[in-house]
């Protein structure tokens, strides 16, 4: 228990050791002391940070960042990010490798060092206040050689002047280095013999390095190409453009505003004095810093107008099928920056912003698909959704093409025309549309190929021919996993070797068509019908159009054109010798025995036409090639003979259609006018007057609306009413049977005894002899009481 206690507490004092320093390192008060500590090793992630470092060896070092409060956040064995640290954190470091820290040994084994975000500056500034200070002090100098205290201030001076130059650096700025002070050189000349004559030709000499490193870094700034990361490769976007200007502007005017100090004209004024040939060569570079730094403000300004529409074109989250719309708006300032702008008007500045104008579209497309993501939807059978894509990626590249297109003849048509080769700007984006479109190839023919599993033909031959269907199917597969391994991203344009694999891909496909137009012939040939070869070719939809097979297909055209021309022709003689038939509606008549003359006209027609068009509409997908190629005669007889026939069969239709309308429906208007009962003269019996013409006329309508074609106005209107003119005649019936019945089954001696009801019958069905008409809206009450009356007497 002693032992335990002892580690206990000694572990406390190390805490405490630490944290101590901790406190005193952020300046939190010492009051608050208790508080702080419980707080820290409350927090679980900050206890066991330290746990590590106090106790693990291998542990090398500790950060302290502070937090919210007098509160802070501990790490072990790495440092948090720059741009977490406001102004400074506290390093404590083993001051050996693996050294055990225990209570005794803590202060010569951990070193503390405060790490601030400017430590540049901070290093600086020490070395100028403090380090200059101490080693110019002539004090310091006693017993060095005159040679030995001007080498060690030159080089001391070298290190303060590099040191400045890193500290501008790193914020982006160029800054130039003063020289040292007449007054620091004459102290280190004042132990020279000849002191007045030595310091002035060291001062001119001193001073004359100083402008040579200043025309160095001026240069370098001035030699600054936005063009350099195309040239690397790097695939810049257009907001490194923008900020390329930004930064060269910036940097510009603080080397302007450091020219015009008075420290500096001093040391120009000095070596003009001097007859320095240093003065004429650095005047001239003050010229050019003027003129790059109006050219760099001048395309800051125009470029800023652009800046808003490049960030929404760069937007991650922007969706890619929309960005066409962005394009007209950029390209639209752009000519207006290309008008207005003294600088940015040259062919120099706009192929480098159009291209990387096009690596931001790259760069979206391949955000909107990737080469994995096409794999991925292949094995998810999704692959038309990759064609998709693929497609409309393809479609805003080329937006951005014609868009461009568009304001270069609006700029050559105001004179001032942007005459730039294509091939300077697209040359990226042409290579990545070439890539789109192999890949699309590749994915449209795994598409194609799919459907090869789905594919049975029949005919003698059929099941040898679905078996090879099939192995070729598997092949393509085992084609489709070989390109796959491929272990770079294939939309990616700089990886060359994709096309050694595609071409590869394209080598077994290319053998897998010819196979495949194999199959297809001898498919063709197995089949004697033209329906039959039809029904083959619509089998393998989509394959038809790979070239390959479209080579073998043709040799089949001219026989598949004849075979269609002889069903033409037989079309034709069918309806030449049955037309008369039809047309008198005899027995013989190609029309089925349940349809009425006219829709059954209209139905042999129909069939008659179907026969063609479905034929005709197949022939055409693939037959686009025999219009244009080697058979164009062939091809327009039958086109002409097709539709002359289909004209013939179509006039006829319309012209029985119209007979029809013209004869029967407008006189149906006026049998619906006559009475709904007649009297037969000879037996003085009843019967329904409704008249057949009607009953046709809605038989016609019912079978026109099952054949899906055009009903007359006034054939629908009175179709209408068929339901309830079925139920009246309906009704009609029963009652004039049961009137007839009792009229015709009465005995004479019977007659005298029922004369009274017979009378009663005769008043009530009177209307229907004398005013009720078909149109009439009264029918269903007259219905009602002939029902009851004629009922009451039978």
């Amino acid at each position: 228990m002693g032992d335990d206690g002892d580690k206990k507490k000694e572990a406390d004092l190390r805490v405490d050791w630490v944290l101590r320093r901790v406190q005193a390192a952020f300046g939190f008060k010492k009051a608050n002391w208790d508080k702080f500590k419980k707080g820290f090793e409350a927090d679980e992630a900050n206890s066991r940070a330290l746990n590590s470092f106090l106790n693990d060896p291998e542990a090398a070092y500790i950060s302290f960042m502070p937090a919210s409060g007098e509160a802070v956040t501990a790490t072990c064995r790495e440092l948090p990010p720059l741009a977490s640290i406001k102004k400074k954190i506290l390093v404590m470091s083993r001051s050996e490798k693996e050294v055990n820290l225990t209570k005794d040994n803590m202060n010569s084994s951990v070193i503390c060092t405060e790490v601030a975000r400017n430590v540049m500056d901070i290093l600086n500034n020490i070395c100028h206040s403090a380090y200059l200070t101490a080693l110019s002090n002539p004090l310091n100098q006693r017993g060095w050689s005159d040679l030995v205290s001007k080498d060690l201030l030159d080089k001391f001076h070298v290190f303060l002047a590099n040191l400045y130059v890193t500290t501008g650096l790193i914020k982006g700025k160029t800054l130039l280095p003063l020289p040292p002070t007449e007054k620091e050189a004459q102290a280190v000349a004042e132990k020279a013999a000849e002191a007045a004559d030595k310091l002035h030709k060291d001062r001119v000499h001193i001073l004359e390095g100083a402008v040579v490193m200043w025309t160095k870094q001026i240069r370098y700034v001035l030699k600054q190409d936005p063009e350099t990361p195309l040239k690397q490769g790097l695939n810049p976007e257009p907001i490194v453009e923008i900020r390329f200007w930004r930064a060269k502007a910036a940097n510009l005017n603080s080397i302007h505003q450091q020219l015009e100090t008075e420290g500096l004209k001093k040391v120009l004024k000095f070596l003009e004095q001097s007859k320095s040939t240093y003065t004429n060569p650095f005047a001239k570079l003050h010229k050019e810093v003027e003129d790059a730094r109006e050219e760099a403000n001048d395309n800051v300004k125009f470029l800023n107008t652009l800046e808003p529409w490049i960030q929404n074109l760069m937007e991650d989250t922007a969706e890619f099928t929309e960005l066409p719309k962005l394009f007209e708006p950029i390209m639209h300032l752009l000519l207006l920056t290309w008008k207005h702008s003294k600088f940015y008007n040259t062919a120099a500045r706009l192929v480098v912003l159009v291209r990387e104008l096009c690596n931001t579209i790259i760069a979206q497309a391949c955000r909107f698909i990737n080469g994995p993501q096409v794999f991925s939807m292949i094995q998810n059978e999704e692959a038309n959704d990759a064609v998709d894509k693929l497609d409309k990626t393809l479609q805003v590249c080329n937006a951005f093409r014609e868009c461009y297109f568009t304001y270069k003849d609006k700029a050559e048509h105001d004179g001032h025309g942007w005459r730039i080769q294509t091939n300077a700007l697209f040359v990226r984006l042409d290579a990545f549309r070439e890539r789109v479109r192999d890949i699309l190839d590749f994915t449209r023919t795994v598409v194609q190929f799919s459907k090869l599993d789905k594919i049975e033909i029949g005919g003698t031959k059929g099941k040898a021919l679905t078996t090879s269907v099939a192995n070729i199917s598997e092949e393509l597969k085992k084609g489709v996993e070989v390109f796959q391994q491929m272990d770079y991203d294939m939309m990616d344009v700089s990886m060359k070797q994709f096309e050694h694999h595609y071409y590869q891909f394209r080598c077994t496909t290319k053998e897998l068509e010819r196979r495949l137009g194999s199959v297809l012939t001898t498919g063709f040939e197995d089949a004697d019908t033209i329906q039959g070869r039809l029904k083959l070719f619509e089998s393998f939809e989509g394959l038809l159009e790979r070239p390959i097979i479209q080579d073998e297909l043709e040799k089949k055209h001219s026989l598949l054109l004849q075979q269609f021309k002889s069903e033409l022709r037989e079309v034709q003689a069918i309806f030449n010798e049955q037309k008369a038939t039809v047309d008198r509606f005899t027995d013989d008549a190609p029309i089925f025995s349940n349809l009425p003359p006219v829709a059954g006209a209209v139905y042999w027609i129909q069939s008659l036409l179907q026969r063609l068009e479905e034929p005709m509409q197949k022939l055409l997908v693939f037959s686009k090639s025999v219009q244009v190629s080697e058979m164009p005669e062939d091809f327009d007889e039958v086109e002409k003979l097709y539709k002359n026939l289909r004209k013939m069969l179509e006039d006829y239709q319309a012209e029985k259609i119209a007979s029809w309308e013209a004869e029967v429906v407008e006189s149906s208007k006026d049998k619906l006018k006559q009475r709904l009962l007649r009297r037969l003269e000879q037996t003085g019996l009843l019967r329904v007057n409704f008249d057949p013409a009607l009953t046709r006329l809605l038989r016609e309508v019912r079978y026109f609306l099952l054949l899906g074609l055009p009903v007359p106005e006034a054939a629908a209107e009175i179709f209408g009413k068929a339901g309830v003119y079925r139920k009246q005649t309906g009704s009609l019936d029963l009652v004039i049977k049961k009137y007839n019945g009792i009229l015709t089954e009465l005995l004479p001696v019977e007659e005298p005894l029922l004369e009274d009801r017979i009378v009663k019958m005769d008043t009530t069905l009177s209307p229907g002899l004398t005013d009720l008409k078909w149109k009439s809206t009264n029918i269903d009450d007259f219905l009602g009481q002939a029902t009851g009356v004629v009922n009451d007497v039978s």
